[in-house]
Formats: C-alpha cells, structure tokens, sequence
C-alpha cells in the first residue's frame, strides 16, 4: 500500500506565517476524509484548535474556516513526508515505510518569516520531529532535546535562528501516553471536576504554544 501526499502541493508554506505546524502524513484513504485536508479524517487537530481560538474555526469544521483562522494568525501547515508504504491499514507512523521526505520544507522555511515550528509527533520511529530534525536536516537528537521536548535551532542552518517544539500529539490514541507524562501528572488536579481532562489539558497546552510569541533569546 502506497500513500502520496494529497495537500502539500496545494497548500505551501506561507511566507508571512510565524508558525509551522509539522506532522508526517496523512492516512491512506484519503477520499474518506470528513473534509479534504490535513488531519481530515478525525479532526483531532482542528477540534484542539477551534478551542484554542475562540470557535474562530467555526462548527461544523471545514477547510475555509481552517485556512482563515491558520492566516489570521499567521500559522502554515506542512508534513514530513511526500510518499509513503504502509505495512498495515493503520495511520500509526511506527507502520510506515518512508519513501520521499519533504525536503521543500527546507526552501520554504527560509523563504517564510516561520519563528517557530510545532511537531505533533516527537522522537519514535517515523516521528515528525524525527524524521524532519535527523532525516531531513541530518542533526543528531540528544538526551537534552528529548528531554526538553526541543531545541532553538542555530542561525546558520535557515539564516534565523528558529525554536523545534515537540507538542503533545493531537491524536486520541496518543492519550495513554499523555496521562502518564510528567506534564500532564504535575497539573491534573486542575481538571478533576473536568468530564474530558485529557483534551481540556491538550487545549491549554496548544493555547500556551500558540498564543506565545516563539521567544528565542
């Protein structure tokens, strides 16, 4: 099973953005999407988001209200990966097979204004941040940036230097994993009286990230 990208060509970085948004690719079956566009199939990322920004989104969700809140505030989208096998039916990033990085993101990186990009998957195999800060850039992740879930990259590599943020995954799958964090442990007393604490706390996560200014020293 081979999956190629269906959005990349269609929607490049923009040169004004801040923000970029990175993930790997999108399921397989595309054409069953809920709308034609990244991370269509479930809207994991857009629901999280919608909050973030006030239902500027707007509901039922759809690709003009993503595109106008993304612009408003200055935010691009793009992924790692261009093609792709899959060993399975699954979206997993463990079951794919990487056959084409994205390695535009490079160019359009340092032809946008982008001060800091946002990963949805961080260090296992096939991971975003993974694939993107060792594959596609050829760095060695260390000790430190898994630990601090990133790393300001030096003004020699796009002219600029720009902050690598690993966010918590948008993904409902990933929710095991986020219960068990040191984050989400340090602060889920602040959701007791919650119904869905795991989602109320990825809504205050990706509201810290990006409602802040990247702040690089």
């Amino acid at each position: 099973m081979i999956t190629k990208h269906q959005y990349l060509k269609k929607h490049p970085i923009n040169k004004d953005s801040k923000k970029l948004i990175v993930g790997t690719i999108h399921p397989h079956h595309h054409e069953n999407f809920i709308i034609p566009f990244f991370y269509g199939n479930k809207l994991s990322l857009w629901n999280i988001l919608n909050e973030v920004f006030d239902n500027s989104i707007g509901t039922p969700i759809s690709v003009e209200g993503i595109l106008n809140t993304l612009s408003a505030n200055k935010i691009s989208i793009s992924d790692t990966i261009v093609e792709c096998k899959r060993t399975s039916n699954s979206s997993l990033d463990k079951d794919l097979i990487p056959l084409k990085l994205n390695h535009h993101l490079v160019d359009q990186i340092k032809e946008s204004q982008i001060e800091e990009i946002l990963f949805t998957s961080g260090f296992a195999k096939n991971n975003a941040f993974r694939l993107f800060y060792k594959d596609i850039l050829g760095l060695r992740i260390t000790k430190d940036i898994k630990e601090n879930r990133g790393i300001v990259l030096d003004a020699s590599i796009f002219g600029r230097p720009i902050k690598l943020t690993v966010l918590y995954s948008p993904s409902g799958t990933a929710n095991t994993g986020i219960v068990r964090s040191k984050l989400y442990l340090a602060v889920k007393n602040n959701y007791n009286n919650s119904t869905t604490p795991v989602q109320d706390f990825k809504v205050a996560h990706y509201r810290e990230h990006f409602l802040s200014p990247a702040l690089i020293d």
